[in-house]
């Protein structure tokens, strides 16, 4: 079974995460490993959103 190519984004949180999204798909990588610092994940944000909610604006914005 072959595996997906990702990229940790830690090595870019002081950029947007939707420019390191944009980049990384320019660059031939087929999915993220995202980190919890800079402004792509808060963990503790994600615990406490509705996750219906959480997972539309995710859909819509292109990114999964």
């Amino acid at each position: 079974m072959a595996r997906p190519i990702t990229l940790f984004t830690g090595q870019w949180a002081d950029l947007p995460f939707e420019e390191v999204a944009r980049l990384a798909s320019e660059w031939g990588y087929q999915g993220l490993e995202i980190a919890c610092w800079g402004d792509h994940l808060d963990p503790w944000q994600g615990a406490e959103d509705d996750p219906t909610s959480r997972a539309s604006s995710t859909c819509s914005s292109g990114t999964t």
